[in-house]
């Protein structure tokens, strides 16, 4: 059996074909910032997730970060879930804004409408809602009420999610601004790079400003402070071969998911995250996360699988409310994570996976879960 590989890129040979030609024009001509394939990469994205704007930026983390700063919401609160990468915090902290950092809600492994009512008060101006694994929670209706409701801005971390969609809403285009990653190992990847998605005009013209230095154009007066948060455009000629093959990609990890589940969903000894997938909802699938009963000790079992060549993680740990620098922005207790983050594995899933590769994955799971 070949290499079992947690989580990798597929980028299909007449892909790379493709690629390098396009790449040899751009070392040709030098067109390296800011061309026609970051413009081409951008409207394809944009016409994928229904959006009227794609702001292509250097990394996920950065559109975040970009996105923020574009809303011109300062010195407020953002209300965020503990499971999540550290990003997610510290780009509410560079946008000038505090984060209020919170427990998860067992079944969407991130926020609900419950969660953020408890937490809401006169400082807090918006929400961010993390597609944990590319699972999109089934009350977004009663967020975006609640949100509504409160005048909260609601921003999608959609790094996990590039083509999940519930209800027919793609991933980007459910709140007022959507943010996605390209990172080697995600969804679809540029190498690095993120990209921004939104419908609101203001805050697409502010972030085509920031990622630009602050800058209109390079010799227009500076109105952000800012940096260079821009794709090149070999990035973008990656991009397009990749969001090309989003529902491929999708089609295929949902394959592998579904059989991950026919075979895992009858051991007592873990919980299957397909059991929180409604019937509306197209998951993404970028991490499959089991969550292992309490008798058993995670490490044991991760190591176990470490030994006979299956690599698992265990999501976002240490948690964002266990990270000292964080410290200042935790006000409360955190039971459910404190719980769940400790018994969560994250079995392989990547689109060149095979249904042999799942099938071992699973007959040693369950071979050490009933030692």
């Amino acid at each position: 059996m070949k290499k079992i590989y947690r989580a990798k890129p597929s980028i299909p040979q007449q892909d790379k074909d493709f690629i390098l030609s396009e790449w040899k024009d751009i070392l040709d001509t030098g067109m390296f910032a800011q061309g026609k394939n970051v413009e081409k990469f951008e409207k394809l994205v944009a016409e994928y997730c229904n959006v009227k704007h794609a702001i292509t930026t250097s990394s996920g983390g950065t559109a975040v970060e970009v996105a923020l700063m574009a809303t011109g919401i300062k010195n407020k609160k953002f209300i965020v879930c503990t499971q999540t990468f550290v990003v997610s915090i510290s780009a509410i902290i560079r946008s000038g804004n505090i984060p209020v950092i919170v427990d998860m809600d067992e079944k969407s492994q991130g926020l609900s409408a419950d969660i953020i009512r408890k937490h809401i008060d006169s400082d807090t101006a918006g929400v961010m809602l993390v597609h944990m694994a590319g699972h999109i929670t089934s009350d977004y209706k009663d967020i975006q009420h609640l949100c509504k409701e409160n005048n909260l801005l609601l921003v999608e971390d959609a790094a996990h999610a590039m083509g999940a969609s519930i209800d027919g809403n793609k991933a980007g285009s459910i709140f007022d601004v959507g943010c996605f990653s390209f990172f080697p190992t995600k969804i679809i990847t540029t190498g690095e790079g993120g990209i921004i998605t939104t419908n609101n005009d203001n805050i697409a013209e502010q972030a085509r400003i920031i990622r630009n230095y602050g800058c209109k154009d390079y010799r227009a007066v500076c109105t952000h402070v800012s940096n260079n948060f821009k794709m090149h455009e070999l990035s973008a000629v990656l991009g397009i071969t990749q969001i090309q093959r989003v529902d491929e990609f999708i089609n295929r990890r949902n394959v592998l998911a579904d059989r991950y589940y026919t075979n895992l969903k009858n051991v007592k000894a873990l919980t299957c995250p397909n059991e929180y997938v409604v019937e509306s909802q197209v998951h993404s699938w970028w991490h499959y996360m089991i969550v292992i009963s309490k008798t058993f000790n995670r490490a044991d079992v991760a190591g176990s699988l470490l030994k006979i060549g299956i690599p698992t993680a265990n999501a976002y740990k240490p948690a964002c409310h266990e990270q000292p620098i964080f410290e200042e922005y935790l006000i409360d207790e955190y039971p459910v994570a404190d719980d769940i983050l400790n018994r969560h594995l994250a079995l392989p899933i990547h689109v060149e996976m095979t249904s042999d590769q799942v099938d071992f994955v699973c007959d040693s799971i369950k071979g050490i879960l009933a030692k």
